[in-house]
């Protein structure tokens, strides 16, 4: 089932998430709801807050390079109650969206490499090593968790570009606020 994307200033964006208790069925069905959410929005990635969750759950897919060079999707991968740690001293600035903050992009800087620690939605905890383009997704995702947004992480100048964008987001999305 598609969950409704929330949209910047939605409270629930800026929340910090508690922890998954217990992997319940209601739990499956918002992590399979999520992921085709997700999917049908051609995200790269997806945070229980984008969908009106206050829980520390996000899915996305990896994007694999083949031996030819071409970008291909991974099944999808879940991550409850993820931590993050170990982050490069190398950085790498790329550019950046976000399905609740539609049509706008910056470039962001975030450490090459992460290390995170997780839970499937099996209950079998994981740990991996990522970089790249897969380690900013995941970094990306996790930044919803604690209530924060990649348009967070831009220097002054380049925020105040995007502040009539996300006034126009703001009056669309919550009209009354």
């Amino acid at each position: 089932m598609l969950l409704q994307i929330r949209y910047y200033g939605d409270k629930i964006l800026r929340v910090k998430c508690r922890p998954v208790e217990k992997i319940t069925d209601e739990i499956r069905t918002l992590v399979a709801n999520m992921i085709e959410t997700m999917d049908a929005a051609k995200g790269a990635g997806l945070a229980a807050p984008q969908v009106g969750h206050d829980l520390r759950i996000f899915v996305l897919r990896n994007y694999i390079e083949t031996p030819e060079g071409d970008l291909s999707l991974s099944d999808p991968v879940v991550y409850i109650n993820p931590i993050l740690s170990n982050p490069s001293h190398e950085k790498e600035t790329d550019t950046e969206g976000c399905l609740s903050i539609p049509a706008l992009r910056a470039e962001v800087e975030r450490p090459l490499k992460i290390r995170v620690e997780a839970m499937g939605v099996d209950g079998v905890p994981f740990i991996e090593e990522v970089e790249g383009y897969n380690a900013r997704v995941r970094m990306h995702e996790n930044d919803h968790l604690n209530g924060v947004l990649y348009i967070d992480r831009l220097n002054l100048r380049a925020r105040k570009k995007l502040e009539p964008a996300l006034k126009e987001i703001q009056k669309k999305y919550h009209p009354a606020s």
